[in-house]
């Protein structure tokens, strides 16, 4: 800082201007400065001014803002951001004050505090306050147990030869993808993922027209349409042709660019996403990059639109098979995004309207032609399909249940060749199996039952199971060998599923108490499963050429349902530092690998997975290197503790009066919710963690 110059005319040699006389600044009127003023002629006094009684007037003060005080400013808002975080993560540790911590970060006032760095809606109720509540992750505490790892894996690798043999780097990056981790959880503040999906980043202070966005250049749709029409179907459009035929499409596509009556928000959804797998597979397929480039800018074009119709969507809009359809496309869009939380969301809203349509019930479509009772049929197991599916994957209760259900578990005609009607009715079966798995083994009231129950129930499943599986294989075996273009495909669908009936499997047999000699946690039938699926796996990647084929097997079997084999591996490798699945476990991260550029998604669960490979291969490393000596910190001890409170160890059975059958269904139930968590760590940002710079 430093004084401001003096204004033209205030110099040293201009005359200053006169003060209030002191008679008039006794008297508390007005002064009109002159000498004498017109009070003082008036009264017949002397006027003189003297200042007594002011104070005498300093120079102001300019502010230079430099950039070292811009520097200065911006740590000062990182620091208050920092004691924001802070405070908030204690939430979960202080237990009953985190309450009053909140109330006073959160004040309900409509100015921003210095603690409340992040930038609130004004519209935000203060009685309900959407970032003070998250999405519903079962009963698992795991964010508490990420913390508490973090802690004792800080303290327990001091003095031992883990550390003195330079395996500290290792520890180091351990703890911070685990703290990473931690401080994703601790910062999902959002009512639920639709919101943070309708937010990205940018507020939307009105409702935008649909009118108003931009969309791709009609010439490029239209000769994209040509192609699909005349030339084989795009696998990537696998999901566009279970709901409308390409003529169909094409008829909407016309509708939104030519605006020949008001575009509805369910024609834009399938419009938009239609267009954005179309564009996918054409960036896919390009091999010049200036092409490729325009495609992916294209698809990235459509996807904002997506984001932009679905967050300005009409809670209420009227039920209808046009709504249920754009539903339906935005959820399997969310899907191949890795967001299932809001894929649950459009897809309960789905289910809903079809059950006010009454498609649930056989008897509703009695008076429709054959064609329009076979376009509602596939819209309602569409529906079923994801409801079943994504109820296994988050762990929620679905909400088309089968008691309600009239309609025969059939597939309708598809608009594809055999077997296509075939194969999709062995997918209805899978789900209304995937149902029951989460309903009869691993939702509360199924944990509330006896062994004995569990055990009867974990039969009948599997039996089910493999049932269908001995059924695709069949189809599978007839077109092993094909060379058609699409036998090769139905090929390689089916061996997805074999993949994804393996997996149930796995999940299914995790229910029963271990009664085998190779672990104190999982069956040997689980342990089975999950190698079967593991190996499985492998060979349908080695199978898939395809880049789309690839995307479409990675999203809509591993990512889409749990994939239990790969965490049953890990929890193996845990208890028995079994060198073969260790070598499971790093080929199913290599296996990845190969497709992290075609998918951000598929980068994420590589991601993951190398964190926990890299855990594992940790876990190993540091019990072998366990010191004897009693004063030193028993590194394998302190992980046993860890890894048992997240389910992931056998129960030890060595306590008195211990409850074994009590204590093994409250791990079960911790590790299936744990599963779901982690799983639903790929829908944050994991660019914080970056496994592949672990020291070596």
């Amino acid at each position: 800082m430093e004084p401001e110059a003096p204004e033209a005319g205030c110099g040293p040699d201009s005359p200053s201007p006169r003060r209030a006389c002191d008679q008039c600044r006794l008297r508390k009127i007005r002064c009109d400065k002159e000498s004498p003023c017109s009070n003082c002629r008036s009264a017949k006094r002397s006027c003189s001014s003297t200042g007594a009684g002011q104070k005498p007037k300093e120079p102001r003060q300019r502010v230079l803002i430099s950039s070292q005080y811009e520097r200065k400013i911006d740590m000062i808002e990182e620091r208050l951001g920092g004691i924001e975080t802070l405070l908030r993560n204690l939430s979960p540790i202080s237990g009953s004050t985190s309450s009053t911590t909140e109330t006073f970060i959160r004040r309900p006032s409509d100015k921003p505090t210095p603690l409340s760095v992040t930038s609130r809606d004004d519209n935000s109720s203060t009685v309900f306050d959407p970032e003070d509540a998250g999405d519903f992750e079962g009963n698992s505490s795991l964010a508490a147990h990420t913390v508490f790892a973090s802690e004792f894996l800080e303290h327990a690798v001091q003095g031992t030869p883990l550390q003195q043999q330079g395996g500290s780097p290792k520890i180091d990056a351990a703890l911070s993808s685990l703290r990473q981790i931690a401080r994703m959880h601790e910062t999902r503040r959002t009512v639920s993922s639709f919101h943070d999906f309708r937010l990205p980043g940018l507020k939307q202070p009105c409702k935008i027209n649909l009118r108003d966005l931009p969309l791709p250049p009609m010439a490029l749709v239209a000769e994209k349409l040509r192609e699909m029409k005349h030339g084989p179907a795009p696998m990537m459009l696998a999901v566009l042709y279970c709901f409308i035929d390409v003529e169909r499409f094409t008829d909407q596509c016309r509708r939104v660019y030519f605006n020949t009556d008001d575009i509805t928000d369910a024609r834009f959804i399938l419009v938009i996403s239609g267009l954005a797998y179309v564009f996918l597979e054409a960036g896919l397929g390009a091999k010049d990059p200036e092409e490729k480039a325009l495609y992916d800018a294209y698809y990235a074009m459509c996807q904002k639109n997506l984001e932009t119709v679905l967050s300005q969507l009409n809670l209420l809009m009227p039920a209808t098979l046009e709504n249920i359809e754009a539903l339906l496309m935005a959820a399997s869009f969310s899907i191949d995004i890795s967001r299932p939380s809001l894929a649950w969301l459009l897809n309960s809203q789905a289910s809903h309207m079809c059950r006010t349509l009454g498609l649930h019930q056989i008897h509703s479509m009695k008076d429709d032609s054959p064609q329009k009772k076979a376009d509602k049929s596939l819209l309602f197991w569409c529906t079923y399909m994801l409801d079943k599916g994504l109820s296994l994957r988050l762990g929620r209760a679905s909400i088309l249940q089968d008691y309600d259900i009239s309609l025969p578990h059939i597939a309708p005609e598809a608009h594809v060749a055999y077997p296509g009607t075939e194969v999709m009715t062995l997918w209805i079966k899978h789900a209304q199996v995937q149902g029951r798995i989460y309903e009869r083994l691993y939702s509360p009231g199924a944990l509330r039952q006896s062994d004995s129950y569990r055990v009867e129930q974990v039969g009948i499943l599997a039996t089910e199971q493999k049932h269908l599986m001995a059924q695709s294989m069949e189809l599978f075996a007839e077109f092993e060998n094909s060379d058609e273009p699409e036998g090769c495909m139905f090929a390689l669908m089916l061996k997805s599923d074999q993949v994804s009936y393996l997996s149930s499997l796995a999940l299914t047999y995790r229910a029963m108490p271990p009664t085998g000699t190779r672990s104190r946690t999982f069956s040997d039938e689980c342990i089975d499963m999950a190698r079967a699926a593991m190996s499985c796996h492998q060979e349908a990647m080695g199978m898939m050429e395809d880049q789309s084929l690839k995307i479409m097997y990675i999203h809509w079997t591993i990512l889409y349902a749990p994939f239990i084999p790969f965490i049953v591996i890990f929890c193996l490798v845990i208890e028995t530092s079994c060198a073969d699945d260790l070598q499971r476990l790093a080929d199913f991260v290599q296996s990845l690998e190969a497709a992290v550029d075609l998918s951000h998604s598929i980068s994420k669960l590589h991601q993951l997975c190398q964190v926990l490979y890299n855990v594992a291969q940790l876990y190993i490393e540091a019990k072998a290197a366990q010191p004897i000596d009693q004063d030193m910190v028993p590194v394998g001890n302190e992980f046993n503790m860890y890894l048992s409170q997240l389910g992931f160890m056998p129960v030890d059975e060595s306590m008195e009066n211990f409850d074994v059958s009590m204590a093994q269904t409250t791990q079960l139930g911790d590790w299936f919710s744990g599963n779901n968590y982690m799983m639903g760590l790929l829908e944050e940002d994991l660019s914080g963690i970056n496994p592949s710079g672990w020291p070596s």
